[in-house]
């Protein structure tokens, strides 16, 4: 004889305390999967600056630049104004995918290198941003001011004039030689530190996927000089940078760096 069974159903309070632990459940597993995306693409981070006008000759404004051409010279980069604290033993330590800081020769090496490319990223970034905001100026590129001097003979005053300005400034004969050479009354030269420094705190607990969390800034001062009257008319500066936190993805130096120019430029005409 065949025997009827009745399926034995779930207890209505039962499934209803079940769909609710589900729905309790899905927000959590949201969030985690946010986190998760989170973490593997890295978040922005906003890139600030500020500017500073330190000194304006009664008589200087843009219209004068206009009238008479302006010759950017290549940006004189400099190193970090202060040293940074090293580790015992002389390295920062690593982190598990992170290769050792190079030491002695190489680290010096590497840091020409780098001086090399800030200088030619930044003057070609100077010379972008002063095109794009006084597109009716006479202006001399870098590049045109070192062919220039180089075919005056001027290459020699050149280097020492790069390499003793941040110490002693110009020397007026020298001024209006160049003046002469590039055939162009106002100078402008301008000088940029870069720096990365690296949060200790995030050595000790939080490592970004095999980096440390930085901290970067470019910091770029200008001078416009007058080769007639062998005098300065204009003097300011401006900064760019960013501070990471935690997981946050870290912008480009090329990006901080535009910053900094535009912050920079702002001050020569708001």
């Amino acid at each position: 004889m065949l025997r009827l069974y009745k399926s034995r159903s779930m207890p209505h309070n039962q499934e209803n305390a079940m769909r609710s632990d589900a729905l309790l459940c899905r927000p959590y597993i949201l969030t985690l999967l946010l986190i998760v995306v989170l973490l593997s693409a890295g978040c922005s981070t906003k890139i600030r600056g500020w500017s500073q006008e330190s000194y304006r000759s009664s008589g200087f404004n843009t219209n004068v630049l206009n009238q008479e051409g302006l010759a950017l010279l290549p940006v004189i980069v400099l190193k970090s104004p202060a040293e940074k604290a090293k580790d015992p033993g002389g390295k920062n330590p690593s982190s598990p995918y992170a290769p050792d800081s190079p030491s002695g020769d190489q680290g010096k090496e590497n840091q020409l290198n780098a001086q090399d490319a800030y200088r030619v990223s930044l003057s070609e970034i100077l010379l972008s941003k002063i095109q794009s905001r006084w597109p009716t100026i006479r202006l001399i590129s870098p590049g045109d001011v070192l062919k220039r001097l180089n075919d005056e003979g001027l290459t020699t005053t050149y280097s020492k004039f790069n390499r003793d300005f941040p110490r002693v400034g110009f020397d007026s004969a020298m001024l209006k030689s160049f003046g002469r050479a590039l055939n162009c009354r106002y100078l402008f030269i301008s000088q940029a530190v870069v720096i990365e420094s690296k949060s200790e705190a995030s050595i000790t607990f939080v490592w970004t996927f095999g980096r440390k969390s930085v901290l970067r800034s470019v910091k770029i001062s200008g001078q416009i000089w007058d080769t007639v009257s062998g005098q300065q008319v204009w003097e300011g500066s401006g900064v760019g940078y960013n501070r990471l936190a935690a997981y946050e993805g870290s912008p480009l130096t090329e990006e901080i760096a535009s910053q900094a120019v535009d912050s920079l430029l702002k001050t020569i005409m708001p």
